[in-house]
């Protein structure tokens, strides 16, 4: 027994000293940049090691960075930025491609058979000049968020039009109320928001659609029409947390506790607002949500519009572009493992837009989450779509929109000036071949 518990030995050794071992040094990381705090809290369990197990020799590592838009660009032009770049929305990722700083994903989309798994729209919104540079980690929306606690005591119902949304606030000022609660501390580009809402449901999808292709100018009335009233409800009546001066002083940590204890009625939020409403667990009252109320007749029914919220794309530097290329893959291939990942976030963070039915979500989740993304794609499939400015719009023209309307707001610029810059700004982005696609009204499935 001793002879050949020896020879056990000798073995185990001979085959220690020939076999090379993978340290944790020896691992070759692939890096992706995040925002912070909206990471979901099972990514460790559910994404990152099941990956890195399926991947011996390499390990994936996913870190926070506070205002990461802007570290990024730092990181890529100093040789540093990561192997998948994360960018808050598809027209940001446009300057990275028009740099030649993100490679395309065409090939990697085909392997995998990425235009199966997504939805149509959002697959669509990561081409640019016939290529696809990057695919959506979230897909959002912009609804109408309401303390339904406040409403019930009040006897409101929420607003669907114009007529009933300003009836609404002028009740809510009688009583004390903001109507509405929102600020840009902290994302300035929050301010886009705004403009697209009045965009979509003042002049309608139809023709901000016809804009967007180059087939209307933006200097047309029914968009004068829309930033006008947005400059009235903002500006003039104050509506949006008391005035400019709030709304200049607060952002996302001040929405929460406002809006819960009944101190403002409303907010005009993105979905990813799904992720604060644990505040109104904290004050006792209930939250609900509604579509948005459409402020002209040329605007039709209501609609949703559409929205990738953070995209992915793959450095071009990247010396590990394929293994990259695989971790995108591995979160596009489990639908499930999607929505347990973005359950813990609320399913304001992290919804890849992979095709999902309200049976695949998690047994026991509020059907107030379920709801809205039922509908969503009831009215999306039907064409009842809108456009956000972060998605389908370039980013000169972006940026020109969201930093402009504040000159508007202070009557430090006319809205007809604001709009004609707006005009040459996206003449000079459709003249660089900027442009992104975008999806027809009618035809977005």
């Amino acid at each position: 027994m001793k002879a050949r518990a020896l020879s056990v030995v000798l073995i185990v050794a001979l085959f220690l000293l020939v076999t090379p071992i993978v340290s944790a040094q020896d691992e070759v990381v692939i890096s992706w940049w995040t925002e912070p705090n909206s990471v979901p809290t099972n990514i460790q369990e559910l994404f990152i090691d099941p990956w890195n197990e399926a991947h011996p020799g390499y390990r994936l590592e996913i870190t926070e960075h506070e205002d990461l838009n802007n570290v990024l660009r730092t990181a890529i032009t100093a040789g540093e930025a990561p192997d998948i770049i994360q960018s808050p929305g598809a027209s940001f990722i446009a300057e990275f491609v028009n740099a030649g700083l993100v490679q395309p994903l065409d090939d990697y989309a085909a392997q995998w058979g990425w235009e199966d798994r997504l939805l149509p729209w959002a697959f669509q919104s990561g081409f640019i000049g016939g290529k696809l540079y990057s695919v959506p980690l979230t897909y959002e929306s912009m609804i109408l968020m309401y303390n339904r606690t406040l409403f019930e005591e009040k006897g409101w119902t929420p607003p669907t039009n114009l007529e009933e949304f300003e009836a609404l606030a002028e009740a809510a000022v009688a009583e004390g109320i903001y109507p509405l609660i929102y600020g840009n501390v902290g994302w300035q580009p929050t301010n886009e928001h705004l403009v697209g809402i009045y965009l979509n449901n003042v002049a309608g999808p139809e023709n901000v659609y016809k804009a967007l292709i180059g087939e209307k100018p933006w200097t047309d009335p029914e968009f004068v029409e829309a930033m006008e009233l947005l400059r009235t409800h903002i500006a003039d009546k104050g509506w949006f947390s008391g005035g400019l001066e709030n709304y200049f002083a607060i952002g996302w940590d001040d929405y929460w506790p406002t809006l819960s204890s009944g101190e403002a009625a409303m907010m005009m939020i993105g979905t990813w607002g799904f992720w604060g409403v644990g505040a109104f667990e904290e004050t006792g009252t209930e939250w609900d949500w509604a579509p948005l109320p459409v402020f002209h007749e040329r605007a039709g029914e209501y609609n949703y519009e559409l929205a990738t919220g953070s995209t992915l794309s793959i450095n071009a530097a990247s010396e590990h572009p394929d293994v990259a290329a695989e971790v995108i893959d591995f979160l596009l291939s489990d639908p499930d493992r999607v929505l347990d990942m973005s359950a813990t976030q609320s399913f304001g963070e992290w919804m890849v837009p992979v095709r999902i039915t309200p049976e695949d979500f998690p047994e026991g989740v509020d059907e107030r989450f379920v709801r809205f993304f039922s509908d969503f794609a009831k009215v999306t499939g039907e064409g009842r779509i809108g456009y956000t400015t972060w998605t389908f719009w370039p980013a000169g023209p972006n940026v020109q929109l969201w930093e402009e309307i504040e000159l508007v707001w202070y009557g430090e610029l006319s809205v007809e000036d604001y709009l004609a810059n707006h005009q040459a700004a996206w003449d000079e982005a459709r003249a660089a071949g900027a442009v992104l696609n975008v999806p027809a009204p009618g035809v977005a499935e």
